[in-house]
């Protein structure tokens, strides 16, 4: 019994582009919903690491990853992004100064390209439930004056809606808090899809000296 041939390969056309390489990524994947786009522009034309920086993360294994990907001659233009919640922002600086030390140390010039970003609507919510426990874990002495004059309060109660709607009717809306984090880019070499952005504040190996 003889066995089917598998059918050929398809070949891509001579004049049509290889496809963008992917961004290799390291820690939590589910936190870089918010840096798709700007790796996906970056990636068509760079070697990208993304990695995450949390709490538990360990600095020494970061900065080694970091920096060996940045030293590696085998890899064209190659660049990392580093990006965290703003709780572990200091923690990425720090792996970020790390970086940069090592590189100086093999000879190695280096850019950096700060850059914030907005946080999806689930971190407003986490910043929400965190206040609201820290609300509900206070003393309950905290609130006496406020149970003393409920019963003032109530007689109140009636001007204070009207005045509510009053002031809805009239007044402009409140602006929504915008929640933003700090990610960070650092390349042996220039990136100027990142120069050319208004957002973006930009640090050499030049500025250091």
């Amino acid at each position: 019994m003889s066995t089917a041939n598998p059918p050929p390969k398809r070949k891509l056309p001579s004049g049509q582009p290889a496809p963008a390489k992917k961004p290799r990524i390291q820690g939590n994947a589910t936190l870089i919903g918010p840096h798709e786009a700007a790796l996906g522009e970056l990636s068509a034309r760079h070697n990208v690491l993304a990695l995450s920086i949390l709490s538990s993360t360990q600095i020494r294994k970061r900065v080694s990853s970091a920096t060996s990907h940045l030293l590696d001659k085998s890899l064209q233009s190659p660049a990392i992004l580093l990006h965290a919640r703003p709780a572990d922002v200091c923690k990425m600086i720090t792996v970020a100064e790390q970086c940069k030390r090592v590189l100086g140390e093999h000879g190695q010039a280096w850019h950096q390209y700060n850059e914030l970003f907005h946080l999806p609507a689930e971190a407003e919510k986490k910043q929400k439930k965190k206040k609201k426990r820290e609300e509900e874990s206070m003393p309950e002495g905290a609130d006496l004056d406020e149970a003393a004059g409920e019963d003032s309060a109530s007689e109140d109660e009636a001007f204070e809606t009207m005045q509510s709607r009053f002031e809805q009717a009239v007044l402009p809306p409140p602006r929504v808090r915008a929640y933003r984090s700090l990610r960070i880019w650092i390349s042996p070499q220039a990136l100027p899809e990142l120069k050319s952005r208004e957002t973006v504040t930009v640090q050499t190996s030049q500025d250091a000296t």
